[in-house]
């Protein structure tokens, strides 16, 4: 274990303190026997979902916690934990943790999500709900739906009529 001095360890937890400020989501994931190449593609996916994940030491954790007055204790979580920050689309976030939960890579531990502690299966259950980008092209396709049923009537009237025009001429 190496000794970090009082000054590194302050500046560890206000970087933790902005970043709980700045989050949406907050997952726990334990990463014991995760290999280098499986740790940089976990956190390379992160990136690409708007997030983070931060390994410090769950003193520390629970030090930033209490001063953002985050009713959690980090202490309670079991073997080296993972802090994985959302700061766009926290379901998005959950979806890519739980990929890699399920290929076994990383254990859930739990989360904050809304204000809300978590349990793992919480977090799993998040991960099933559609992303804000699935969400809009739902409601894009339910908006458009009347509008094009309307413009095949429209196109099917027109074709009848032209069909009529074409039999009478002949």
């Amino acid at each position: 274990m190496t000794t970090i001095t009082k000054e590194k360890k302050q500046e560890i937890i206000e970087n933790l303190r902005k970043d709980l400020k700045e989050q949406n989501g907050l997952f726990f994931v334990n990463f014991k026997g995760v290999v280098g190449n499986d740790f940089k593609e976990l956190r390379g996916t992160l990136k690409k979902c708007g997030a983070k994940m931060i390994v410090a030491r769950k003193t520390l954790v629970k030090l930033a916690f209490e001063k953002e007055k985050i009713d959690f204790d980090p202490l309670l979580l079991d073997g080296e934990v993972g802090f994985v920050f959302s700061f766009e689309d926290g379901v998005k976030t959950a979806k890519a943790v739980d990929k890699f939960d399920k290929e076994e890579k990383v254990a859930i531990l739990g989360g904050i999500y809304e204000g809300k502690v978590l349990t793992s299966g919480e977090v799993k259950e998040i991960a099933t709900l559609p992303t804000r980008e699935e969400l809009y092209s739902q409601l894009l396709g339910t908006l458009s739906a009347p509008v094009s049923g309307f413009m095949q009537v429209l196109q099917g009237n027109t074709r009848e009529l032209l069909t009529v025009l074409s039999k009478a001429k002949a």
